[in-house]
């Protein structure tokens, strides 16, 4: 699903996710900086806002480290994919670098760069660090394979746009049981319709 690892004394770390995309709809899908981040279900979003050209304003909570995160972003586009550069916290920047691959599948590797500070500032601002690295990736998975699996169905991506997105992460949990409770109902419902037309056919005839 997901690899993490780290370099240069902990200056960065990264995950690799595997993908049902090939490079060139992976790169578009890098295009919407927002629903990269908003897919992100360590981050409880207050405020987000174009303030120019590939550039934004982020404020959400983060809830692998408990932290306010409150900064701009200015988005860079690469030979492979894009960079988001933070003016504030901790974190240098963010990239999103696509990975051919053989057999037409893309991968993504999601990189979290710490090099613009020193190691000993990196020791004392320790609690700083953003840990929810790996569950971006995860949930990047996630999305890239159901948006793969279901965006044939009508419906699905307007759903996914403009009602998933903007919920809070316990308010996609919560949607979600809620969906499961209703199928399960569901098909119940229609397990004892078919039993009851079975039954009904046998005293009719």
């Amino acid at each position: 699903m997901t690899d993490e690892s780290t370099e240069n004394n902990e200056d960065a770390a990264w995950v690799t996710i595997e993908t049902p995309f090939g490079s060139a709809e992976l790169r578009a899908f890098l295009d919407d900086v927002e629903r990269l981040y908003r897919i992100n279900s360590m981050l409880e979003f207050e405020e987000w806002q174009q303030t120019g050209d590939r550039q934004y304003r982020l404020k959400a909570k983060n809830l692998s480290n408990g932290k306010q995160l409150e900064t701009d972003l200015d988005v860079e586009l690469t030979a492979d994919g894009i960079t988001v550069r933070y003016n504030e916290g901790l974190r240098t920047s963010t990239s999103f670098r696509v990975d051919d691959e053989v057999g037409g599948c893309a991968k993504l590797v999601v990189t979290d760069d710490y090099s613009g500070c020193s190691f000993t500032e990196r020791e004392s601002r320790i609690d700083e660090v953003d840990k929810s690295l790996v569950y971006w990736g995860n949930s990047l998975y996630r999305y890239l394979h159901q948006w793969k699996r279901w965006s044939w169905l009508p419906g699905w991506k307007l759903y996914m746009r403009k009602i998933w997105q903007p919920m809070k992460p316990m308010a996609r949990r919560i949607t979600f049981i809620l969906i499961m409770i209703t199928l399960v109902e569901f098909v119940f419902f229609l397990m004892v319709f078919t039993i009851f037309w079975l039954e009904l056919d046998k005293y009719i005839n």
